[in-house]
């Protein structure tokens, strides 16, 4: 049983490799829009957020948001504000492996993060001038 998961593994790493799949963001960012919900509001935290605050993890996401640059998050992260089922659905929505999958989102995480709060605060600056 071991040697078949290795495989399946190992193929799968090769699958990955030859498509692109580790660096293929189209469509990525979408599927993860879709997972994060709603743009966060003063009195209306996205998902992420009251996930982050119940890990004690709403710093970082505070960081995330405030600046330009930021660098990849660990898996662990990633593991403690998304459920299993939301990374698998990453994963199969964008065609990836799970591995490729979360090389991406450790990657995208931080950078759709601070996306989605300049977004949001444009938009409440619109309404505002409206």
């Amino acid at each position: 049983m071991a040697i078949s998961r290795n495989i399946a593994h190992i193929t799968t790493r090769i699958g990955d490799f030859l498509t692109g799949a580790q660096g293929d963001r189209s469509g990525a960012l979408s599927v993860l829009n879709d997972i994060l919900g709603p743009l966060p509001a003063p009195e209306h935290p996205s998902m992420l957020e009251n996930r982050a605050e119940d890990a004690g993890m709403l710093p970082v996401i505070r960081a995330w948001q405030e600046h330009d640059q930021n660098p990849p998050t660990d898996e662990s992260t990633i593991h403690a504000l998304f459920r299993p089922a939301e990374i698998e659905r990453f994963s199969t929505q964008t065609g990836l492996s799970e591995p490729a999958a979360m090389n991406i989102l450790r990657e995208m995480l931080p950078m759709a993060i601070r996306h989605r709060a300049v977004t949001a605060q444009a938009s409440r600056s619109a309404q505002q001038v409206q």
